[in-house]
């Protein structure tokens, strides 16, 4: 029995290896507000008139279906600061204490974000529970989890944040891992 369990746990392991080593990335740069970093082959970063901003979305048949009804087709905003990061974050939702920065979300009223840094920015990383709104059922609650990730090079700081799930560890560590300002 103990076997069985273990060799499931294998092959399981094995699949969802295979599922994550196939995920092709490409380089995604903003010449305007100089900036690059890698994104998954399958997602496009456009101009939303009606989001007024960028957003990132996903273009095979499976992620927009997983994506529409509940996260508005949205995998991720962009936004654009032209201030760096302890003046943007300080004009947000967010105080800081000593070395780190703390907001608030739909849970609690003191989250700690993760201070992170890069060649050549610094920021700041934290997931929060946020809102989302489903229209084929009707749900709607604090059952999401938005992931914010600010990038800064003292000058200008680049925000992603998520729209309601989180990306898969693999996808944010490399966009963290390749992000650079040019």
């Amino acid at each position: 029995m103990l076997r069985t369990c273990y060799l499931i746990t294998f092959v399981f392991t094995l699949i969802v290896a295979q599922a994550y080593s196939q995920i092709s990335f490409r380089k995604y740069s903003n010449p305007k507000f100089k900036f690059s970093f890698d994104l998954p082959a399958q997602w496009r970063i456009k101009y939303s008139k009606e989001e007024e901003g960028f957003i990132c979305i996903p273009s095979t048949a499976i992620e927009k279906r997983e994506y529409e009804d509940c996260f508005e087709g949205i995998i991720f905003r962009l936004e654009f600061f032209h201030t760096g990061l302890d003046s943007t974050l300080r004009s947000g939702n967010y105080k800081k204490r000593g070395n780190y920065y703390y907001t608030t979300d739909r849970v609690n009223d003191s989250v700690k974000v993760k201070n992170i840094k890069g060649k050549n920015w610094v920021g700041v990383y934290h997931n929060n529970v946020c809102g989302i709104s489903c229209k084929e059922t009707g749900f709607h609650a604090a059952a999401g989890q938005c992931q914010f990730i600010y990038f800064s090079n003292s000058r200008s700081t680049i925000l992603i944040e998520t729209n309601g799930r989180e990306l898969d560890d693999h996808i944010l560590k490399r966009i963290v891992m390749s992000f650079s300002f040019n």
